[in-house]
C-alpha cells in the first residue's frame, strides 16, 4: 500500500464519527503518522484492506496512542458501529475507497 493511502486510510478510521473540520485538519504531523504506522501494524495480512479484527486492533492501538476518537469508540464499545459504517458494501472489510467514500 503507499504511503499515501495507509496516512488516508489512518486519518479517516481515526474519526469514524462526525468532527468539526477544523479539528480534523488540527492533527499534527506526527499523529497522522503515528496513525498510518497504527494501520499498517494492524494490517497483519498486509492486503490494503482491514477486517473487523484488524479493524478493532486498530481502534485499540489509536486509543492507546489518544489518537482521534478511537478512545471514545472503545470506552463506550462502539467498534461495531464505526466498523459497519466504514463497510459501506458489507463485505467484512474496510478498503481504502469506502474510507474515501467516507471521507467525501
Amino acid at each position: 500500500m503507499k504511503k499515501t493511502s495507509i496516512a488516508a486510510l489512518a486519518f479517516v478510521i481515526a474519526f469514524p464519527l462526525p468532527l468539526p473540520i477544523a479539528q480534523a485538519q488540527s492533527m499534527s504531523d506526527a499523529d497522522k503518522q503515528k496513525m498510518a504506522e497504527n494501520v499498517a501494524q494492524a494490517d497483519a495480512n498486509g492486503d490494503a484492506a482491514l477486517s473487523r479484527g484488524e479493524f478493532d486492533m486498530l481502534l485499540q492501538l489509536n486509543a492507546q496512542d489518544k489518537l482521534g476518537r478511537a478512545a471514545q469508540i472503545v470506552r463506550l464499545g462502539r467498534q461495531s458501529m464505526a466498523f459497519n459504517r466504514i463497510d459501506a458494501d458489507g463485505n467484512g472489510l474496510v478498503t481504502r475507497q469506502e474510507i474515501q467514500a467516507l471521507a467525501q
